[in-house]
């Protein structure tokens, strides 16, 4: 008969036993998945399986996260059930689905690689369109073989004739060769920061030389005419390039004969220049005056001894204007008759506000007035004719003048 103990450890054992079954059914056979406890199923569409099956594994970022479901065939393809882990990590909607292997013979496996962070998620019921499968190994081995059939074995055999030819006895060199090629990647990788600002920066360069395309290619057509001008003037070059080597002599002779004066020269008009670098604006003009100068002092001086300077005196003529100022003297005579000893140039007299050339426009005589003062200039037409003076036979040396004042430091107040 069985005691109450012995019932009891029976108890204990079946609850024991019942427990470990139901943890390897649920951790190890996945039970819950194949009631579809605990998952939620997402949709691959691939235009081919690629070797996938059923229960293979389903990874994101290189965790496992689900399993493969069904594989259901379509007009366009395959579509592939993918149960995925209610508890594990969210994939983004974004993640496409790959076909992967573990090795060269290893079984494939279903990868999602995300293209972004961030939701939106997958959830129960969606779709990845964006897919991906490994090439097939028939495509490779039929690339293979078409590859080998179309090269020509003479040909390929002159190759590796010649290549162990040029190898031979070279393994020093190509020691050297492999060396420098090390050197070079990690000179590289050392200066990869600077690599890659000048990468990034290069995109300013190429778009300035872009802004700059008219003056680059303006630049290239006058690059031509210089080029097509030193063709033409060759001979002349050649001249030059010949008679240069004696130029050089007669130079370098002078220098030396003359090269403590050469010296103080070169000394003296540097000091000249920075005197005068403030008005290096006026010398142009001023220099450009010269040549008036100087054709001028041909007429001045024609070479017969006389020097002939073409004054002409014009005094009185036209007279002096006297109407419109009888008021001052009638001012003057009665200033006189209230005091007898009255001197116009030191004593005080009245101003007289209305004195002013009353003639008509067109008088001869000397206009003067402030009213008239601005047909003075010859290119402010005149009152009667309504054309400006002309005055050809006389040399206007204001120009001149106002660039002198200024080189002489004079200036008006």
């Amino acid at each position: 008969m069985v005691s109450r103990f012995q019932v009891r450890q029976i108890i204990v054992l079946v609850v024991v036993a019942t427990l470990f079954g139901v943890v390897l059914a649920v951790k190890y056979a996945r039970i819950d998945n194949l009631v579809g406890v605990g998952i939620y199923t997402v949709n691959a569409d691939f235009r081919d399986s690629g070797g996938i099956f059923t229960n293979a594994e389903v990874t994101y970022q290189g965790v496992p996260v689900g399993r493969v479901g069904s594989l259901q065939l379509r007009p366009d393809g395959v579509r592939v059930a993918l149960n995925l882990d209610s508890g594990g990590p969210k994939v983004p909607a974004t993640a496409q689905a790959v076909v992967a292997n573990r090795s060269a013979i290893g079984e494939q496996y279903v990868d999602l690689r995300p293209s972004s962070v961030g939701g939106p998620y997958l959830k129960d019921g969606s779709v990845i369109s964006d897919t991906s499968i490994p090439t097939p190994v028939q495509d490779v081995l039929a690339s293979a073989v078409d590859f080998t059939d179309s090269v020509p074995l003479s040909d390929l055999n002159t190759v590796i004739t010649e290549l162990g030819k040029a190898f031979n006895g070279n393994g020093e060199n190509l020691r050297v060769l492999v060396d420098s090629l090390a050197n070079l990647s990690k000179s590289g990788n050392d200066n990869l920061p600077a690599t890659i600002s000048l990468i990034r920066n290069s995109d300013t360069v190429l778009s300035t030389q872009a802004d700059q395309s008219d003056a680059i290619l303006d630049w290239s057509k006058n690059l031509g005419l210089v080029t097509a001008q030193l063709a033409t003037s060759d001979p002349d070059l050649r001249r030059l390039l010949t008679t240069g080597q004696t130029s050089a002599t007669q130079i370098a002779a002078l220098i030396e004969r003359s090269g403590g004066d050469l010296t103080s020269v070169l000394r003296n008009l540097a000091t000249d220049v920075r005197n005068i670098r403030g008005t290096f604006p006026l010398v142009g003009p001023a220099i450009n005056m010269l040549s008036s100068l100087s054709s001028g002092s041909y007429s001045t001086a024609p070479g017969d001894g006389t020097i002939r300077f073409g004054t002409v005196l014009e005094t009185n003529n036209p007279p002096d204007c006297t109407v419109g100022y009888e008021g001052t003297q009638a001012i003057i005579a009665a200033e006189k008759r209230k005091n007898p000893n009255f001197d116009i140039d030191y004593d005080d007299f009245a101003f007289n506000r209305d004195a002013r050339c009353a003639v008509a426009q067109g008088n001869p005589t000397d206009v003067r007035g402030a009213q008239n003062a601005r047909f003075a200039d010859p290119g402010v037409a005149q009152p009667w004719d309504r054309i400006p003076k002309k005055d050809p036979d006389k040399l206007n040396l204001n120009p001149l003048a106002t660039q002198l004042s200024y080189l002489l430091g004079v200036t008006s107040r």
